[in-house]
């Protein structure tokens, strides 16, 4: 069989094997619509081009959010994603799926008022949202909204059904003309009030020339409608009033459902779950008192009990304090922190009575950037989610398609009858649930990834890994611990002055080999004041104390092959070298045993020196001429590239440049945000078993995508062939049409179970 060729899409540049576009949306963006103008009055949105109306909404940075009412599906977000091409002032626009919301960063003078007016021209109503509100009240009275009409239709088709009894029963004569009437008449508020979203949606199919599930939807209640009044007002013909009603209320259901399903669980990851406390103390003078999360204010002094999270950036004012850094560098150790250093959101304090000061709120935090980050990726296009769009589009064109021919060529043989099986055919054809599977698929697997401990930024590196053929591995923190521990040191004793000096100097250091020292030389001696302090990434660190210059820099090539080293000098003169060692991760082994079962190569790069890299092969299992040492950054990612399709798990802030690189980025150590902008996924837990999981949930995921697939496709085919056989009529299509939805949520929770 011949192999698909995958190609940039002409319109996005998103990789498909599609053909030159990956979804109807970008081949109607590329080729049919252009500028939408603004019309210079009668518009709803000309007030928003006041001053103090821009001002209001203004978000930061020249960005504005909207709520866009009626979004329901992934051709939505994509057509929204384009509104650049639409309108020239407009520099980008992301949508959360999830939120129903359109962020939207404008050009220095562009029309606020035309950005809403074009968002309400592609079929959604927009509302702009100040700084201060929250999307959830917005969808939450769209839910009202469509609650209410949920209920008049309701309403109405459940007395209709009344009214259709005694037809059905027999009843003739003006008495059952009577209730035909009023049939008629409980049907108007479904046709002019319960109708109205699949009206935008339709009306929108036609003025871009766009195919979506709105068109036909509406096509078969009004030509229910329609056949039905005529029948009426003639006096002789079937009545469709009740099966149409019936079917709105059972298509308005079903959307609503789908609507909620959504919102539960298309969310993008709230990392909110980590502050995993209901209330802080607060120390004002000598006054305590317990405040909510949303309560914090730069400058407030908190005190922060064991096993409490963090929750905003913020300045260490205890002497010391334990802390669980693993969501920040992906380290099962804590690590331990002197006063003045910056402790992170999310992070979890290991010792009582934590005095600390806010530095930041938690929405500018570290940990609040890192959810919006986050949010950008939860809904990206994928290519299996382009798969089932264009499937969509094909199964709307065809169902149409065969409705019209059935019922052309049958309506010589019987008029009603024909009408009757055409339009069962529209109304159980839906290809609600195939459009509907894939994101709902995708937002579980994400949801299920923030429970195992990995963060993913794009879904679509669920698809990718799979792909993968050959996966890198840097040393240091991925298949070792990265935990670095005091070894010895030479002289084997060293004074306790000299310590104090040493512990001075990396008091304000990040670096692994600071923690191992404050560890292992733990003490509550006053640490001495350090001028002109520096670190260089890499090298080591210098600076003043007294009168004296002392440096700490790291040893290329120590004596013990298997040992890290650094050496303490003062003014240019040799003090002392301490050793460390870093253990191998105990899961590591595994993990390339698991690749190698899938017939994936397995390689280490790092910038470590070539016999601990070959140490460390030999003891996972990986053949020394895959074992590659002393590269540079340039170097790893030119080892990508080579051999790609390829994953990259390491560092990621040494090993950025390969993490962009490759198909997959898996970043298991450094700065999460920092990890995050370079790497798809981010591992919070240590070691190489949080990799394995996302290897087995994305195997889970292709699994219930391809289920779901095939069952939308399976319930299309037979429920079409009974249509049109007469098996099924409207009614019992209403009935069923939104039993394909639930299916395939019911498929795609329990292959998430």
């Amino acid at each position: 069989m011949e192999a698909a060729i995958i190609k940039p899409c002409l319109y996005c540049q998103s990789l498909t094997s599609l053909g030159p576009y990956c979804c109807e949306a970008c081949r109607i963006l590329d080729s049919e619509i252009g500028p939408i103008p603004l019309p210079e009055n009668n518009h709803p949105y000309l007030y928003l081009d006041q001053p103090e109306f821009k001002k209001l909404y203004l978000q930061n940075d020249n960005q504005y959010l909207f709520f866009a009412e009626g979004l329901h599906c992934s051709s939505c977000v994509h057509l929204l994603e384009k509104l650049p091409q639409f309108y020239e002032g407009i520099e980008s626009a992301r949508v959360s799926f999830a939120a129903s919301t359109v962020a939207v960063a404008l050009k220095p003078g562009a029309s606020l008022a035309q950005t809403a007016f074009v968002i309400q021209e592609l079929g959604y109503r927009p509302v702009p949202l100040s700084a201060q509100e929250n999307p959830a009240e917005k969808y939450l009275q769209e839910n009202r909204s469509f609650m209410r009409k949920i209920a008049i239709a309701g309403f109405c088709a459940g007395n209709t059904m009344l009214f259709v009894v005694p037809v059905y029963a027999g009843l003739a004569g003006g008495l059952a003309q009577i209730f035909n009437w009023m049939s008629f008449i409980l049907f108007l508020p479904i046709l002019f009030y319960s109708a109205q979203p699949f009206y935008r949606g339709a009306l929108n199919a036609l003025k871009y020339r766009v195919v979506n599930v709105d068109l036909p939807i509406t096509i078969a209640m009004l030509s229910g409608f329609s056949f039905s009044t005529f029948n009426l007002i003639r006096g002789d013909g079937a009545i469709y009033f009740d099966s149409t009603a019936s079917f709105m209320f059972l298509i308005l259901s079903a959307r609503y459902l789908l609507k909620r399903v959504q919102q539960s669980y298309l969310s993008p990851s709230r990392l909110q779950a980590f502050l995993d406390s209901s209330h802080f103390v607060r120390i004002k003078g000598e006054k305590h008192e317990n405040v909510p999360l949303k309560s914090i204010q730069v400058g407030d002094l908190l005190s922060i009990n064991e096993g409490q999270n963090i929750p905003c950036d913020s300045e260490l004012l205890s002497n010391n304090a334990l802390i669980d850094m693993s969501l920040f560098n992906g380290e099962s150790l804590p690590k331990n922190f002197t006063q003045g250093m910056q402790v992170f959101a999310g992070t979890k304090v290991l010792n009582n009575n934590v005095l600390v000061r806010v530095q930041s709120s938690f929405a500018d935090s570290k940990l609040g950037q890192l959810l919006l980050e986050l949010d950008k990726g939860s809904l990206q296009k994928s290519e299996f989610i382009g798969v089932t769009d264009r499937l969509a589009q094909k199964l709307i064109v065809t169902v149409f398609a065969t409705a019209a021919i059935f019922f052309t060529a049958y309506s010589f043989i019987d008029f009603s009858e024909a009408f009757n099986r055409s339009l069962a055919l529209l109304v159980l054809a839906c290809p609600c649930a195939l459009a509907f599977g894939s994101p709902l698929t995708f937002g579980l697997a994400i949801k299920k990834a923030q429970k195992l401990g990995i963060l993913i930024k794009d879904s679509s590196s669920l698809e990718r890994i799979l792909k993968v053929q050959n996966v890198f591995f840097d040393k240091t923190g991925t298949l070792t611990e990265g935990n670095l521990s005091l070894s010895y040191t030479e002289p084997s004793e060293l004074p306790a002055d000299l310590k104090n000096k040493i512990l001075s100097l990396e008091a304000s250091s990040y670096h692994p080999i600071a923690f191992a020292l404050r560890k292992a030389w733990a003490t509550e001696q006053k640490l001495q004041k350090v001028e002109n302090f520096q670190e260089v990434l890499g090298s080591g660190l210098r600076g003043t104390i007294g009168h004296d210059l002392y440096e700490i820099k790291s040893v290329g090539e120590s004596m013990h092959d298997s040992d890290i080293a650094v050496e303490v000098s003062c003014n240019g003169k040799l003090l002392a070298r301490i050793y460390f060692t870093d253990a191998l991760r105990n899961d590591s082994a595994a993990a390339v045993q698991n690749l190698a079962a899938r017939n994936v190569t397995s390689y280490i790069l790092s910038g470590d020196k070539k016999s601990r890299v070959l140490e460390v092969a030999n003891k996972v299992g990986i053949a020394p001429a895959r074992a590659y040492g002393g590269l540079f950054p340039e170097d790893k990612q030119s080892f990508v590239q080579t051999f790609a399709p390829a994953c990259m798990i390491g560092d990621g802030a040494n090993d950025s440049l390969s993490l962009q690189t490759a198909d997959v980025g898996i970043a298991v150590k450094g700065s999460v945000d920092l990890s995050l902008r370079h790497a798809d996924v981010y591992l919070t837990r240590g070691g190489l078993k949080p990799f394995l999981d996302f290897l087995s949930l994305a195997d889970v995921t292709q699994k219930t995508l391809h289920r779901n697939l095939t069952l939308s496709l399976i319930y299309n085919l037979i429920g079409g062939i009974l249509a049109l056989a007469g098996f099924i009529n409207p009614l019992m299509a209403a009935v069923l049409m939104p039993l394909s939805s639930l299916l395939v949520i019911l498929s795609s929770i329990w292959g998430f179970r």
